[in-house]
């Protein structure tokens, strides 16, 4: 398989794929526009001549190029956060940190850490702490929530402060979860959260800390479909907050489920609808709230899709790495922006291969109509030919 997989990193990309490499395997991103992506990762030791870093990527013109970065020595690089109201990106790392950096920073130096706080403790004898991989921001970009093994921390964060992070509180999700958090992802509205490792998906209150609802893959009528186990691979809410589109993958493809998401949500009673999208599993879900009504998976074959909520169907389905796609977003734009361990950062113009597929799909129904008319005239007129004669007049 590994020979496989490194074959298809070093064929062309689709023409309507540009990619970037890094000198890194990226593992997370978050974006500050529509043209320019903050990405993250690293590869542990910087003896290996492989850099931690966080990397400022432009796309302009067609083309993606690094704007900055910032290297963490052997602080391997594992989740990042962008608060957009304030202009700054939060990104953690493996031994207990989280970094604050400006992207509009001084001059020469677009990406720039501002401060740095110890979030999570690293024990004796270890080297890393409790994984921070989970971090997400409140719609008001006051209230960061940052995980810690199966545990999340609610931290207060005060721009320009000379301690801009100070700790709240723990939620006592490691009562549910026995893993550690993959995603943690506020809700739009009312004050909910989510938390999600490959077997538990739970709803939060944020105020009260207490568990709303849970469950687990085996809980949707997909799973029972499905010959293999599946994991969950993550959530997002659409933009109201009222439904949540959840992911699970095994073997044989990658499902999703829609549930209810409100203060009066039940996950017990199942999933309203599900479905088996893509044939190969899923790996990556676009976390941030529903864009145009679509959004976007990656899959363990390098491919970014775009997916309509409302009918559960895959729209588009492009090849855009050469391995497993680590972490992906749909842009405002329309397009996708990705991430894989083939070391590159991808931007997919699926909104104009949408569009062209459309014109072709268009096209293929006006011949059809075309044919068809000229199959119905040309009948028409084979029976007029083969009309009986007149019949003769009784005076003859």
């Amino acid at each position: 398989r590994g020979k496989i997989e490194k074959r298809k990193d070093s064929m062309a990309p689709h023409p309507l794929v540009k990619r970037h490499r890094l000198g890194y395997p990226p593992a997370t991103l978050a974006t500050i526009s529509a043209t320019r992506y903050i990405v993250g990762g690293g590869g542990g030791k910087s003896k290996t001549g492989v850099p931690n870093r966080v990397t400022l990527v432009d796309y302009n013109n067609g083309t993606l190029k690094e704007l900055s970065h910032v290297d963490f020595g052997d602080d391997r690089v594992i989740g990042v956060c962008a608060v957009h109201a304030n202009k700054v990106v939060f990104c953690t790392t493996a031994q207990g940190r989280t970094h604050e950096l400006s992207y509009a920073g001084k001059p020469g130096s677009e990406l720039s850490i501002v401060g740095t706080t110890q979030t999570a403790e690293v024990a004796e004898g270890e080297e890393q702490a409790p994984s921070q991989r989970a971090i997400g921001a409140s719609p008001a970009g006051d209230t960061l929530l940052i995980s810690q093994g199966s545990t999340v921390n609610v931290w207060k964060y005060s721009k320009g402060d000379r301690k801009a992070l100070s700790k709240k509180g723990n939620i006592k999700t490691e009562d549910v979860h026995s893993d550690d958090i993959r995603d943690v992802v506020f809700s739009p509205k009312d004050g909910l959260f989510l938390t999600c490792d490959d077997g538990v998906l739970a709803l939060w209150s944020v105020n009260s800390g207490k568990l709303i609802t849970k469950c687990r893959p085996s809980d949707s009528a997909a799973a029972a479909k499905s010959p293999v186990k599946l994991k969950f691979r993550g959530a997002m809410f659409s933009t109201d907050g009222s439904q949540l589109l959840t992911a699970a993958s095994g073997a044989r493809g990658g499902y999703l489920t829609t549930r209810e998401a409100g203060k009066g949500a039940d996950w017990s009673k199942g999933g309203a609808r599900d479905r088996l999208v893509t044939p190969s599993p899923i790996t990556s879900v676009d976390i941030s709230p529903l864009r145009e009504g679509r959004f976007a998976v990656g899959t363990s074959e390098g491919e970014v899709c775009i997916v309509d909520p409302k009918t559960l169907s895959c729209v588009c389905r492009l090849e855009a790495h050469g391995m497993p796609v680590t972490k992906v977003t749909l842009l405002s734009s329309g397009d996708c922006f990705s991430v894989a361990f083939d070391n590159n950062c991808a931007l997919t113009r699926t909104k104009k291969h949408i569009e062209v597929q459309t014109r072709k799909g268009w096209l293929a129904v006006a011949v059809l109509l075309v044919l068809l008319f000229l199959a119905l005239w040309g009948f028409s007129s084979l029976i007029a030919s083969y009309a009986p004669p007149k019949s003769l007049s009784p005076e003859l």
